[in-house]
């Protein structure tokens, strides 16, 4: 006769309870996860609006003071024009030779804004807006239009 070794032991009887202790754990962790990963996007979304908002709200007043003074001059109105400069350039440039230049450059037929930089250095604040320039006939450019704040008032500083 020969010895046969003992089969295996039969499975634990089904719980009646509900699902066994590692699946519970599972989901517990599974939904741990998940709410840390809610919560990281709601975090990452509010910081970017934050940003977004305190970034537009520091360029919008010098790119507004832009607007008014490419208007003007899109308008013919170099005198209005010569009134959004800055104190150092009207104190450089008398309002008749400035309305001489300006005129002399030609008509402009439209322009758009497409880049707004702002600093603030030594408790200077200042800005670059970039605009692209369309002259009646067609022709373009682009120029950076250099902005200080005077007075808590933003000025055309070229």
């Amino acid at each position: 006769m020969s010895y046969q070794p003992p089969g295996p032991p039969p499975p634990p009887p089904p719980s009646p309870a509900g699902p066994s202790r590692g699946r519970r754990t599972t989901v517990i962790i599974v939904a741990v996860v998940l709410a840390v990963v809610l919560l990281c996007c709601v975090g990452v979304a509010g910081g970017g609006f934050l940003l977004y908002r305190t970034v537009s709200a520091a360029t919008e007043p010098a790119r507004d003071a832009t607007t008014a003074h490419f208007d003007a001059l899109s308008a013919g109105d170099y005198a209005g024009a010569y009134q959004r400069l800055c104190q150092d350039r009207r104190d450089t440039l008398s309002e008749t030779e400035y309305v001489r230049q300006e005129s002399a450059a030609g008509q402009i037929a439209g322009y758009d804004i497409v880049g707004v930089n702002v600093s603030t250095t030594n408790g200077r604040t200042s800005g670059t807006v970039t605009v692209e320039v369309t002259y009646d006939g067609g022709a373009q450019r682009q120029e950076a239009v250099r902005l200080v704040e005077e007075n808590g008032e933003w000025r055309v500083c070229q």
